[in-house]
């Protein structure tokens, strides 16, 4: 069985993560919060702290990597750009040179915010990024680092879903909101391609397992607007709620947003002969979700 080596393990992604592979995999990882899911072994350190890290990956005799830890708040990153560089450029930049030296693969969770937002039609991997917030430059700079290695794997994606922690993804704060008829505000004028992150877990559960490597975008199949996203919602889970229409043009936003951040994912799934939903579809895995009492599984750890 693989060992595979987590960082920010009790992030939505790393817990998503360690709850859903750690039966096909030798699961262990690292966060600032604690995190207990049975038959996964988590412990709580910087992930600055690389000396620690070589040490765990050594013991856990760990395979592959994968890389969440980031400062992902996109206006906190335009406050704070040296903190933001210093955890999502050269934390990996410095966890790429240290699996390189044990022979560990490594998979790094990107972002759409590489682009510009521009262009009209969905986002390619051969499309030139050209990222306009600190947050984007600082993962695209990310990303050229890990992709020196050959062997190791880029993806770009938008995920949401259920949290082990006390936090709210995107869907989750659109759900609470509509839940306690607290009105929102959704942008009609913003594009991304959201995927579950359950969906997303199996997607890279099959490139470690065929050894997947390069840049690949992994979104939903075509793309939606914010308020659309909150409208679908709402009509899946038949709830009330008022879901008013806002451009991002009169937002006040501390960095600056791109319009469309749509990505292209025929490059993975015809790699991996898959089909990923479309943003309806995934609204609709997220209420089935619900429905069994995932979030309350993932929160119990059991």
């Amino acid at each position: 069985m693989k060992s595979i080596f987590i960082t920010g393990i009790a992030g939505m992604l790393g817990a998503n993560l360690a709850y859903l592979l750690r039966m096909q995999y030798l699961v262990s990882g690292v966060d600032l919060n604690p995190i207990l899911i049975k038959d996964v072994n988590s412990y709580v350190f910087s992930a600055f702290d690389i000396e620690q890290i070589k040490k765990l990956f050594i013991f856990h005799q760990v395979d592959t990597l994968i890389h969440c830890a980031a400062l992902v708040n996109v206006d906190e990153c335009e406050i704070c750009p040296d903190y933001a560089d210093k955890i999502n450029h050269q934390l990996t930049k410095d966890l790429t040179q240290l699996c390189a030296s044990l022979n560990i693969t490594m998979i790094f969770i990107s972002t759409d915010a590489v682009f510009d937002g521009k262009a009209e039609e969905l986002y390619r991997e051969t499309d030139t990024p050209n990222p306009i917030s600190i947050y984007g430059k600082t993962k695209l700079r990310a990303e050229q680092a890990v992709l020196e290695l050959p062997s190791n794997l880029v993806v770009r994606t938008n995920i949401y879903g259920f949290n082990y922690r006390d936090k709210s993804s995107f869907g989750e704060w659109i759900l609470n909101s509509l839940r306690g008829n607290t009105p929102l505000n959704m942008f009609y004028d913003i594009y991304f391609s959201p995927i579950l992150v359950n969906e997303l877990a199996e997607i890279l559960s099959l490139c470690m397992k065929q050894n997947i490597s390069g840049l690949y975008h992994i979104g939903s199949t075509g793309s939606i607007s914010k308020f659309d996203m909150a409208v679908a919602i709402r009509e899946e889970f038949n709830l009330d709620g008022s879901i008013h229409k806002l451009s991002m043009a009169n937002y006040p936003f501390k960095a600056p947003r791109t319009r469309n951040m749509g990505l292209n994912n025929e490059k993975i799934t015809n790699m991996l002969d898959i089909v990923i939903r479309t943003p309806t579809e995934s609204v609709r895995k997220f209420k089935q979700l619900y429905d069994v009492n995932y979030p309350g599984d993932l929160k119990g750890g059991a």
